[in-house]
């Protein structure tokens, strides 16, 4: 009987262990499939609702669903406030309302609802963060000019535009006048700054911070600029004076400025044709040295002389370089043409003050200064009889050396020996070998017709008394006329 007991005890045991089992299993099942369950509603739940932390146009959509996110940007866009803040610190407004923005709906926040894949929402919820995004909404484009230029620092009648640093003439030189800063705005950029404002929900905008505002392209401290003053200063500070035929002329500022050229990369240079053509108008008045010459005889009668050995040459290459050196250096102070050949009158008529006037045909010299006839003598000229012998004439001629006591020396004939030798007290030689002396072996016996057969070798033969007062009055280089 206990046998049977104890086997009955140990069934009854087994089969208590088994239910123990089952009900655990069913309860352990239950609790899996109501985990599944809540997981799957909770699933279900982010098929409607966005993640925590999601962020929709700077909207926390936490948990809201696609219906009340779109409510939200509407309430924003509705409240929405653009502070525009301008150079001097003061701001100004621009309203949702004044912008017309009205929200779009394109499904936008709904596909972003949809990206969401809600079976990975536990995940998402121990990884947390924030996700910007953007949803779609419009404003009226056409209404941001009036909006930008009813602002008191766009107005063109407030608006001071920018100009930049340039180059200006002074009565002296050049100088640099500074450039103008002004508060004119870029309005493009302005326009596209406000429109990228409006799309990102951005409330502030300053437009000194975002550089809005134009600038001049040059300035005072340009170094193109400030080369190009000096350069220009350089090349037009010289002030130099010619004294020319009694006339003034004068190479300075405002006439270099009128001589520079500018090649092409822009350097200025002072145009050397320009410095030959002044140098070349000021010999042209100056020059009376060769050609011909008018000359007023004694008796008011005027003539032409066909040679003219006498008067006042400029050597126009070295006047030329010369001149161009001074403005180089940028000389100031009196300048003066370099020449060749001088007269003794530095006026339109320059013979000067004292001159000499001889006629062939009358036999008769005069000698002249300060206007005023100090001699008239009779005279004796070439030898018209014996060819080779006559004076020239119809020329003029400066006396080239003069000296008292002096022996005159004709040509060498075949021996070595000169041909004569003659001795005078005074000597004045003015073309080559022929002068203007005394002779004592004339005597008294001047002027009239000896010439014609008596004359002389081509000198000029004069009465010793006159021939001393010529030689006290004339300098080397007084001009001779002989006609």
């Amino acid at each position: 009987m206990e046998v049977r007991d104890e086997t009955k005890v140990k069934e009854k045991n087994k089969r208590k262990s088994i239910w123990r089992v089952l009900i655990l299993t069913a309860a352990v099942l239950i609790v899996v499939l109501a985990a599944v369950a809540a997981y799957i509603w909770r699933a279900g739940y982010f098929t409607r609702h966005f993640y925590k932390d999601t962020w929709i146009n700077g909207i926390d959509c936490s948990y809201m669903t696609a219906e009340e996110v779109k409510k939200k940007i509407q309430e924003q866009i509705d409240s929405y406030d653009l502070t525009i803040t301008d150079r001097e610190g003061d701001s100004y407004v621009i309203t949702g309302p004044q912008l017309h923005l009205t929200y779009v709906d394109d499904y936008g926040v709904d596909d972003l609802l949809t990206e969401q894949k809600p079976l990975e929402w536990l995940q998402r919820a121990f990884q947390g963060g924030k996700y910007q995004v953007s949803a779609n909404f419009s404003y009226e484009e056409s209404s941001v000019e009036p909006i930008l230029d009813s602002l008191p620092f766009i107005r063109d009648v407030s608006v001071i535009q920018p100009e930049n640093a340039y180059m200006q003439e002074t009565d002296t030189g050049y100088e640099i006048v500074p450039e103008v800063e002004g508060n004119a705005l870029d309005r493009e950029k302005v326009h596209n700054l406000i429109k990228d404002s409006i799309q990102n929900g951005v409330t502030q905008l300053s437009l000194t911070e975002e550089d809005c505002y134009l600038k001049p392209e040059i300035y005072r401290d340009n170094e193109e600029l400030n080369i190009q003053v000096n350069m220009m200063n350089q090349l037009t500070r010289a002030n130099l004076t010619y004294q020319v035929c009694g006339e003034t002329y004068v190479v300075d500022h405002k006439v270099l400025k009128s001589w520079l050229t500018q090649d092409e990369q822009g350097t200025y240079t002072v145009d050397m044709q320009q410095i030959e053509k002044f140098i070349s108008q000021l010999a042209d008045m100056r020059d009376t040295y060769g050609g011909k010459r008018k000359f007023t005889t004694h008796s008011g009668e005027k003539i032409t002389l066909s040679t003219n050995k006498y008067g006042w040459l400029v050597d126009r290459e070295k006047s030329i370089e010369e001149l161009t050196s001074a403005i180089a250096e940028g000389k100031q102070g009196e300048m003066e043409l370099v020449y060749e050949k001088k007269g003794q009158g530095t006026g339109k008529d320059d013979l000067g003050n004292v001159y000499v006037e001889i006629s062939i045909d009358q036999q008769t010299m005069w000698c002249y200064k300060d206007g005023q006839v100090v001699v008239e003598t009779p005279v004796v000229t070439g030898n018209m009889a014996i060819p080779g012998h006559a004076t020239p004439k119809n020329g003029c001629w400066p006396i080239f050396w003069k000296k008292t006591e002096y022996t005159m020396k004709g040509p060498r004939d075949e021996n070595g020996e000169p041909e004569y030798t003659a001795f005078v007290h005074y000597w004045m030689p003015f073309n080559n070998g022929v002068g203007i002396h005394d002779l004592a072996s004339r005597g008294n016996n001047f002027g009239g017709d000896i010439y014609l057969t008596n004359g002389s070798h081509g000198c000029i033969n004069t009465p010793l008394k006159a021939a001393k007062t010529i030689f006290e009055t004339v300098s080397v280089g007084t001009p001779v006329i002989v006609y």
